[in-house]
Formats: C-alpha cells, structure tokens, sequence
C-alpha cells in the first residue's frame, strides 16, 4: 500500500492518531550496508564516497571520508583524515550514542585530523571534531536549499605517520528539518514506526471508535 492511499485510509477510518501513523511512515532513515575502510595513501584510492543526498532539487551532494598520507614516518610527511560534503553549508560536532541531532545543532564546518611527522617522530598534531577512538560518533548537518541531519560511527587511531580510519555506519534523516538519533536508525523525538499491518489495524480500530460512538449517540 503507498504511503498515499494508507493516508487516504486512515481519514477514511476518520481517526487522527491513524492519520499521524500514516504520516510517520512516509519518513525513511537511509543506512549503510556494512563497514567500510579508508585505506591510507596519497592517490585517488585514499578518498571513498560513502553516501550522497538528493533532494530532487539541489544538485546531489556526495560524503567523502579521506586517508590521506605523503611522505615516510622514518624522514618527513604528513596524514590528514576527514569527512566532509562536496559542497552545500555543513556543520560538525561529535555526540554521544543516543543524542539527538536536530534543529539547533552546532559545530564547526569540517570533521578532520591532522598531524605531521619528523625522523621518526610526530611533532604537531590538529584534531577537528574527528577525535581517535573506538564507535565514536560524528553528527553532522547539511544546508542546501532545505536542512538534512545525520550520524556517522566510526574508529580512528593512528601508528608512525599513518592513519588507521575505518566507518562502522552511517545514517541520515531523508526528511528535511526532521532529526535523528546518533547511533540509532531512528527519526529524532518519534519511536519506532509501525508497519502496514500495524497502521491498518490502528486505522480499523480508529474506525471501530467512531462506529460505537455514533451507535451511542443514536
């Protein structure tokens, strides 16, 4: 059944709390598969794209994670990993699992980490809302011509001049201006939604309310 005609059926069951039900379902959580890992170098192999973000009106917008290295640990170089959109105003800042990214979330405009290396030792060291760790959680918020709110996992460490950089998963809102919960495939401030058989039993039941009403007035 399309999101359409269950919204059509829950009016017709002339029950409201069917009518918001039918309304939840058509907000969708897009998600990753599986891990993936940002192999370390300095070419094109160092870059992943792991997701994009079309709204159907704006150009689509691409998230790429980045490894990259130059130079040797035993001389001189420099790693820097990141992740950041191909474009459209985005802000970053890491949350804990369970937080909700939203409206009025804040941050900066990049998610990165940077160091630099000499002779066998690191002498400088940038850390940009990307921080090491194991399941740790970036939130993020992209700005086109609407707001979108997502959440990426992931474990960062780093051992003589190279990053070892490895997204766990992600998750994003596809409603514009809706939140989510980091960690979560789950649309902020709603719980789960319902499947058709549970919207259509509660559409029915909405149905049946009114039907003993109306016996009652009569």
């Amino acid at each position: 059944m399309s999101d359409s005609r269950l919204r059509n059926y829950a009016l017709a069951a002339g029950g409201s709390a069917a009518l918001a039900a039918a309304g939840a379902a058509s907000a969708e959580i897009q998600k990753s598969s599986g891990s993936t890992l940002i192999t370390a170098g300095a070419g094109s192999s160092s870059i992943v794209d792991l997701f994009t973000i079309d709204n159907g009106v704006d150009p689509e917008r691409r998230l790429r994670a980045g490894n990259r290295m130059t130079g040797t640990w035993s001389s001189s170089g420099s790693a820097r990993v990141y992740l950041n959109f191909d474009g459209g105003g985005q802000v970053w800042n890491m949350v804990d699992a369970g937080a909700s990214i939203g409206p009025g979330f804040t941050g900066t405009r990049s998610a990165s980490q940077h160091m630099s290396f000499n002779n066998s030792a690191m002498f400088s060291s940038t850390v940009n809302n990307l921080a090491s760790g194991t399941g740790k959680i970036v939130g993020f918020s992209l700005d086109v011509s609407e707001t979108f709110y997502g959440w990426i996992d992931y474990d960062l460490s780093m051992s003589e001049g190279e990053y070892a950089f490895t997204v766990n998963s992600w998750a994003y809102n596809d409603v514009a201006y809706e939140g989510i919960i980091a960690g979560q495939y789950q649309a902020a401030g709603s719980s789960a939604v319902p499947g058709l058989g549970g919207l259509a039993a509660l559409a029915i039941g909405a149905a049946g309310v009114r039907s003993r009403r109306q016996r009652t007035v009569a």
